[in-house]
């Protein structure tokens, strides 16, 4: 089976790869940016198919189509940190709702042409539910979508985008909202990434032992990123009607709390402050994901722990801190 993975090269992209590659008869195929140093997939390298595209070339995306054939497409390429889409939402929605457009229309040709067409994942967030009283939560996929910033917003539209191809095309795909997600390799702009490395700093003896933060009262859905790609392959052979899925552990963690299990892990203890500039308006104090509707049709279940997961990413860091690349 031949599989496309849309930015392979990042944070999840290179966990997908990783997973794939563990499959049988899979054969992986993935896309990156000219130029891109494709760090996270250089130790899978010899074992996957690279091609140089922009996700937003219809003519490149088509071409690659017609000459990979791929059977099943997850599309995860895309800018995925709020406070850049915040800075430049010009950019944001160009990469994320017109790549993801190319994809679809891709797709379609292929079909149109071919007569056959492969399985398409789209990849939104569950950041496009916006800001829900948590009296109503856990988040079920029939909650409207109200997204409160550039990056929320342009997933929201991929996602009606998407949602809008099946219905007139008639195109078979998925549409995921994943939660949270951490793991080894996440960008430290990210909360728990930043924090196992200025643990692992501290660790190291590179830093004083102070943990700089934001909203500590904030609590969010985490679900380790191996769990997240074990997920979408699932989704990729359930047979329901269902179309939109939360991908989530459904356990909601404080930031506070991160911090303390980081504590624990790594048997350091820190003075927390809060920085007024790390709080930001437009940052969700609670998301808690119901995974209700993937739990019964594909029988998933998180295997990682958030102990675990954590402890993984401080170990991540602690190895790149010794051997940067």
């Amino acid at each position: 089976m031949r599989v496309l993975v849309s930015g392979i090269d990042g944070f999840v992209g290179s966990h997908a790869a990783e997973f794939l590659l563990a499959q049988p008869n899979v054969e992986v195929h993935g896309t990156v940016l000219l130029g891109a140093p494709v760090t996270n997939v250089a130790h899978l390298s010899t074992r996957l198919h690279l091609h140089t595209v922009d996700i937003r070339s219809e003519s490149q995306v088509e071409e690659l189509f017609f000459s990979v054939r791929p059977q099943r497409v997850i599309h995860l390429a895309g800018q995925a940190f709020v406070p850049a889409s915040v800075s430049n939402p010009t950019g944001t929605f160009d990469v994320n709702i017109q790549g993801g457009i190319t994809v679809l229309e891709a797709a379609r040709k292929f079909r149109e042409r071919e007569g056959w067409e492969p399985s398409l994942l789209i990849v939104s967030t569950g950041e496009v539910y916006g800001k829900v009283d948590p009296g109503r939560q856990p988040i079920t996929e029939d909650f409207p979508l109200s997204p409160i910033n550039p990056y929320a917003a342009s997933k929201a539209s991929l996602d009606m985008i998407a949602q809008a191809y099946m219905r007139t095309f008639g195109m078979h795909l998925v549409i995921v909202r994943p939660f949270t997600h951490v793991g080894p390799r996440q960008n430290p702009s990210f909360v728990c990434s930043d924090f196992g490395k200025r643990f692992a700093e501290i660790a190291r003896g590179n830093s004083a032992p102070t943990i700089h933060a934001g909203n500590l009262s904030a609590r969010r859905d985490f679900t380790d990123v191996r769990d997240i790609v074990r997920a979408y392959w699932m989704l990729f052979d359930q047979t329901s009607n269902e179309v939109v899925f939360n991908v989530c552990a459904s356990r909601v963690f404080q930031i506070s709390e991160v911090i303390d299990l980081y504590r624990e892990i790594t048997g350091i203890d820190v003075e927390v402050t809060t920085e007024p500039g790390r709080v930001r308006p437009y940052d969700v104090t609670l998301l808690h994901g119901s995974n209700e509707r993937l739990v019964r049709i594909t029988g998933w279940s998180p295997e990682y722990s958030f102990h675990q997961t954590l402890t993984d990413l401080f170990e991540y860091w602690k190895r790149q801190l010794a051997y940067p690349q």
